[in-house]
């Protein structure tokens, strides 16, 4: 799901969608154009342990879950509903939540559930220099927490195992509560990478504006609006919301100590949301800084003709007088005289350059 997405991909989309209609609500059909094979990694820990293994299937990956351990299961590729389904049977999400974790196009949203949370977000990320919006579901149990991703991707979560690797780690020390907020500020923090991306974008085409205006940069304006903004706004805005409802609403698999970090989480996404907003208004002076810049250099243009023209002027009188068929015009004859003109249009040039200069209008 790229900002730039390809007619095929758009077709293939609408071609899923299509699977859909007519059937039941909870009817599980996935959404995505990725088909790929699953791929289900397992990391159990806990204060003074930690182990990271790959597994086949879901079976396997639900046997780590255990009573001594804290489990995140990690499954890449989302096509293979069979196994999709043995989660949400061991963890008993209905058939409708199902539904919304396989639907990659599904809004961000939060559900408190009376056993677990179920968390659905949108990744973003750089990929080849296009910018990539990729479905998670996070699934959040007493012990256990389940990532559900459409692809691998750009792993964003690799610093998170990595800390996991540490026995001095915070996350090693708290419960699987504090290993969702991390995941999640993970996410939060590429938003900000992104940002800073479209940011400086906005700086570059500015100063290309007002140094070197071209005539397709009001595209290149339009499409950042579009493609970037609106873009992230659709993303960004709604996984505020997510955060926010986290950390306003009580769920005992949410401790009071992690409240305070969802908090301070929220308030990174109201900054994102508020700089894309400054972004969106910045883009619309860009628009009216373009249209002034190209009026300023066709008024410029105009100005150096119209000088050129008012230097021809006095030159084409002249030379038209002097071409005019007249019997008895005594200069005609005389030796001097055409060198004479000449000297007498060079000096009026002269004069009127040297004068516009003076003036500053050339």
């Amino acid at each position: 799901m790229g900002k730039n997405i390809t007619a095929a991909t758009k077709k293939k989309r609408r071609t899923n969608r299509a699977k859909k209609v007519g059937l039941p609500a909870g009817s599980l059909v996935y959404f995505g154009n990725k088909e790929k094979e699953i791929h289900i990694d397992v990391i159990t820990y806990n204060e003074g342990f930690c182990q990271t293994k790959k597994v086949g299937t879901a079976e396997e990956a639900i046997v780590c879950i255990d009573g001594q351990h804290f489990a995140w299961i990690n499954i890449n590729g989302l096509n293979n509903i069979a196994e999709i389904k043995k989660i949400g049977a061991y963890t008993q999400l209905n058939d409708l939540l199902l539904e919304d974790i396989l639907d990659t196009e599904h809004r961000p949203k939060v559900e408190l559930l009376e056993d677990s949370l179920l968390v659905i977000i949108k990744m973003l990320y750089y990929s080849k220099e296009e910018l990539v919006s990729e479905h998670l579901a996070l699934l959040l149990g007493k012990n256990y927490l389940i990532s559900f991703q459409e692809s691998e991707g750009d792993d964003m979560f690799e610093p998170v195992r990595k800390r996991l690797e540490f026995a001095d780690s915070s996350l090693r020390k708290k419960k699987v509560d504090y290993l969702l907020f991390s995941l999640l500020d993970s996410i939060v923090d590429n938003y900000l990478v992104v940002s800073d991306s479209v940011s400086d974008k906005i700086e570059a085409l500015e100063d290309e504006i007002i140094t070197h205006p071209r005539e397709e940069m009001i595209s290149e304006i339009q499409e950042l609006k579009k493609k970037s903004i609106v873009f992230l706004q659709r993303t960004i805005i709604p996984a505020r919301e997510v955060v926010n409802r986290i950390e306003k609403t009580p769920h005992h698999l949410i401790e009071t100590d992690t409240k305070h970090y969802f908090r301070d989480l929220h308030d990174h996404t109201v900054q994102i949301v508020d700089t894309l907003s400054t972004y969106r208004d910045i883009l619309w002076g860009l628009t009216d800084t373009y249209m002034g810049a190209m009026s300023n250099k066709m008024n410029n243009i105009m100005r150096l003709l119209t000088l050129i023209s008012t230097i021809f002027i006095p030159l084409t009188f002249i030379v038209g007088v002097y071409g005019m068929n007249f019997d008895f015009m005594p200069e005609l004859r005389w030796w001097w005289a055409y060198p004479a003109v000449w000297l007498v249009m060079l000096a009026i040039s002269v004069a009127m350059i040297v004068y516009f200069r003076r003036k500053k209008w050339l």
